[in-house]
């Protein structure tokens, strides 16, 4: 598993993080390799690492066996075809979901079966194959790796900024009401816009960042929203950015992969097409 990180990341510190090793750890696994087999498996340079001819030839070897075992293993299972994704509802709602077609159309044989829920569910234990999360801290899951930073700014429906009228950002947040996720308040943002609002101000508050986000949808105020959830929603117009101002978050999203995943074919193919959604925030 390790000589296959290095060999597809082209990079053991990149390796190291797909694995949840160190960087030590992955080198010395790697020489031990090349120690056992008596040939060199990489070329090093300072800033480079490419396989080997020999290298070459035993990773196209090692994925040719993966592949054998794997269409062996689909035999016994058709239901191991299906890749499960475990992702909070939002996440799935607003990013996953929309971006399925395009998936389905370039890979019509990898059935995703998507899995929401604001559990973190065991990929050791088999409750899923892959999972998205929002987290302080890199899970605990046979691979995890640290896919994006977020940020916090405040968006809103068109036609509700319509009914405000054109108004200065302090006059504006004098008089909108504003929409609160539980877990995130608006004081932070406040703070930095260095905008104060009426304690007697209308906040609703959710529990659900789908809910908050349909309730700005729906013209009824202005929403604290996640750079990550509402890119889509901004570029179809259905909602705008109040400021430019943001704050980032405390948290990160992170990709988890249980080991079937990371060594199936369908599997890491899924893992890639996750990794593309991120590319751009």
């Amino acid at each position: 598993m390790t000589f296959d990180a290095v060999a597809r990341r082209q990079s053991f510190s990149q390796a190291a993080d797909d694995l949840s090793l160190s960087y030590s750890a992955v080198s010395h696994r790697v020489r031990e390799l090349e120690k056992l087999l008596g040939t060199k498996l990489f070329n090093r340079t300072t800033r480079v690492v490419s396989l080997s001819p020999e290298g070459a030839y035993l990773h196209q070897q090692m994925k040719a066996s993966l592949e054998m075992l794997e269409a062996a293993f689909s035999g016994f299972a058709h239901e191991r075809d299906v890749i499960r994704i475990s992702a909070l509802p939002s996440f799935g709602r607003f990013r996953l979901v929309p971006a399925l077609t395009d998936f389905h159309r370039t890979h019509p044989s990898i059935s995703i079966a998507l899995q929401p829920t604001t559990r973190l569910v065991n990929l050791n234990q088999g409750e899923a194959d892959i999972a998205i999360r929002f987290a302080r801290d890199k899970p605990d899951a046979f691979h995890a790796e640290r896919l994006l930073e977020d940020e916090w700014f405040p968006v809103a429906s068109p036609r509700y900024l319509q009914q405000i009228g054109k108004r200065s950002l302090p006059e504006l947040f004098k008089r909108a009401d504003l929409l609160t996720h539980s877990r995130q308040a608006w004081e932070p943002w406040l703070q930095a816009a260095k905008l104060e609002i009426s304690p007697a101000q209308r906040n609703l508050t959710y529990t659900d960042t789908g809910f908050m986000l349909d309730a700005a949808l729906n013209q009824q105020g202005i929403a604290l929203g996640r750079r990550s959830l509402v890119k889509g929603l901004l570029q179809d117009g259905a909602l705008v950015r109040v400021s430019n101002i943001s704050i980032p978050s405390s948290q990160a999203y992170f990709l988890l992969a249980s080991e079937r995943a990371v060594i199936s074919r369908h599997g890491t193919t899924v893992m890639d097409w996750l990794r593309s959604l991120f590319v751009d925030g």
